[in-house]
């Protein structure tokens, strides 16, 4: 019987909600005999989600996802973009917008730090799509600007349906190992959750 692995997630697009699951879906198949479970917490879908409503509502949903007790949640994943290129060695302003989310959610991210993941793309998530989508080098594409690059992968068309439509077809098909090595911001989120899934599938409960 598979443990179920049941997490929250928060994003400030639409393409993350069908290209994050999918990995999740992907990444704890891979890594043991674990089912990903996305609870239905999230930002209101009658918002539109933006950065300030992620960094305004993280620490609410983080902690209403662990005040579940009939379907308690194993993980909150959340994230925003960086939406700028980070050339730097040791990934600076990847880092700093990842403290952004950190110093949002306060106290209640030094309570759950053991069960949060955070993820910050370089320029957008949409870039991690591209990547996807095409046969580029490692970090040879976070130089373009997030509005070309979402032509690039969404088309002419750039409303909600086919938003979630190119995300989860591009989910579907990744190589997610192959855009870990091509993507340094994909790379550090897919670390967290390959080191949080294994670690699980010791210790969960079915």
């Amino acid at each position: 019987m598979s443990k179920i692995l049941r997490y929250t997630l928060v994003g400030e697009g639409f393409a993350e909600y069908q290209f994050i699951p999918t990995y999740m879906n992907w990444v704890t198949k891979e890594n043991g005999n674990v089912q990903a479970v996305r609870t239905n917490i999230q930002i209101a879908i009658s918002k539109n989600p933006s950065v300030s409503k992620v960094l305004q509502e993280a620490a609410s949903l983080c902690a209403l996802s662990f005040a579940d007790k009939k379907s308690p949640c194993n993980l909150f994943i959340a994230g925003i973009d960086l939406d700028t290129s980070d050339f730097t060695d040791d990934l600076e302003y990847h880092s700093a917008r990842l403290q952004e989310i950190i110093n949002s959610m306060g106290k209640v991210y030094q309570l759950y730090k053991d069960k949060v993941i955070l993820f910050v793309p370089i320029q957008a998530i949409d870039c991690w799509i591209h990547y996807v989508q095409s046969d580029a080098t490692p970090n040879s594409l976070e130089s373009t600007n997030k509005d070309d690059t979402k032509r690039k992968v969404y088309g002419s068309r750039q409303d909600r349906p086919q938003i979630e439509k190119v995300a989860r077809e591009a989910g579907a098909k990744a190589d997610f190992n192959k855009l870990a090595r091509q993507s340094r911001s994909f790379k550090h989120f897919h670390q967290q959750v390959v080191q949080f899934v294994q670690q699980y599938n010791k210790d969960g409960r079915p």
